[in-house]
């Protein structure tokens, strides 16, 4: 988890895939181009559900935490 959270700190994809999915997903895509749901959707096929839902749980976060900046920004 250490090691996971150094690069969340430069890719926040880091944050939402973890282990094996976050690997599957910067080899097909670069991080700062459109994302391609297709794509995560492949990545996260071979994922146990616990990992689907520590996925889920982390994407939620980071929409609440998007929201609470457009919030905050005054949009």
């Amino acid at each position: 988890m250490e090691r996971l959270l150094e690069y969340a700190a430069i890719d926040p994809m880091a944050l939402i895939l973890t282990g094996r999915a976050y690997i599957i997903w910067t080899e097909w895509k670069h991080p700062h181009e459109p994302l391609d749901t297709g794509i995560i959707a492949r990545a996260m096929e071979g994922l146990t559900l616990d990992e689907r839902a520590v996925v889920v749980a982390r994407a939620k976060e980071m929409i609440a935490f998007g929201k609470a900046v457009v919030v905050a920004a005054g949009g």
